[in-house]
């Protein structure tokens, strides 16, 4: 009798604790939006099945039309840091490209921080900045990839096969993100081109012809630019990577999705891995990166792509 009373104990005593246990699961489960508090993660928690959980995003402004949040997530199992600029181009703000001393003829490396300062010194108001195209070294120096138009001048006119996309500034102000094969066709009317890798999204379809390789693959750093369909708002992602403790990164595909949730109807993958930079200017005047660049310390790179004040 008393071994069956213990039983009868024991056994309440077990299905109170799993009964506990599942409400502690449904209730982490259940979190709203995965966790996120900022409308742009929650619209990407909502429809993204990979975003597991989104541990902080927070949002600070850093002028009037430029935006910051920064993201810690658990995306596909993985811890992943990221952070995203959004400017509204309506705000008085601008894209404008970097390279190494603001040079006329760029033909070497350097920091993006450097390079953000050089335009300051130049007499730009510099706000935020990510890093820009893939680059190479040729018989006078490095150059990119890709296109790359500066101050109105044309630096480098071609781009090398499997570059999909550039973001361009037309003479009147206006930004869009295009493929390379139409840099003849909009010469007339560029002030500055920037050229990225692969297309991400091209108006509203999501790149479903993206090479399967090492590198789009690879779970990685990843910088990449994005625009809405009327082109007035534009993002800037920088995703951390080869950290697994602190940030795995992803694959570009990823990135698509990312893109495509954020509000993208274009989008292009810049150079990616060690050469992911975020950098911003603070309160104080003093540029800052903001992320964790996967070698240690933000790398040398030929050119970035700045947000400054416009005028």
């Amino acid at each position: 009798m008393k071994s069956t009373i213990l039983y009868s104990i024991l056994s309440c005593m077990a299905l109170f604790t799993v009964g506990c246990s599942s409400s502690s699961d449904d209730t982490n489960t259940a979190l709203p939006h995965k966790g996120a508090k900022t409308v742009l993660m929650q619209n990407v928690a909502d429809n993204l099945p990979e975003l597991q959980s989104v541990e902080k995003d927070s949002m600070w402004s850093v002028t009037d039309g430029v935006s910051v949040t920064e993201v810690k997530m658990v995306f596909r199992t993985y811890n992943t840091h990221m952070l995203i600029a959004e400017i509204d181009l309506t705000k008085g703000v601008t894209l404008t490209p970097s390279c190494a001393d603001n040079a006329e003829l760029p033909t070497k490396l350097q920091p993006l921080t450097e390079q953000m300062q050089a335009l300051e010194k130049a007499g730009k108001t510099v706000y935020a900045g990510i890093n820009g195209d893939f680059f190479g070294k040729g018989k006078d120096g490095y150059q990119s990839m890709n296109v790359f138009v500066k101050d109105g001048k044309v630096i480098k006119d071609t781009y090398t096969a499997g570059n999909e996309g550039m973001i361009i500034k037309l003479k009147n102000g206006d930004i869009r993100i295009v493929h390379p094969r139409f840099f003849k066709s909009y010469s007339a009317d560029i002030q500055e081109a920037v050229g990225g890798f692969h297309a991400l999204i091209t108006d509203g379809e999501p790149n479903e012809l993206l090479a399967v390789n090492d590198l789009t693959m690879k779970f990685d750093a990843r910088t990449f630019v994005g625009l809405s369909q009327d082109n007035k708002k534009c993002y800037l992602f920088v995703v951390d990577g080869g950290q697994d403790d602190f940030s795995k990164g992803m694959r570009v595909e990823d990135a698509i999705s990312i893109c495509k949730y954020a509000g993208c109807h274009n989008a292009v993958n810049l150079d990616g891995g060690a050469s992911s930079t975020f950098a911003t200017k603070d309160s104080k005047g003093t540029i800052n990166v903001l992320n964790k660049p996967s070698n240690g310390e933000q790398q040398p790179v030929f050119n970035g792509l700045v947000v400054i004040k416009k005028g």
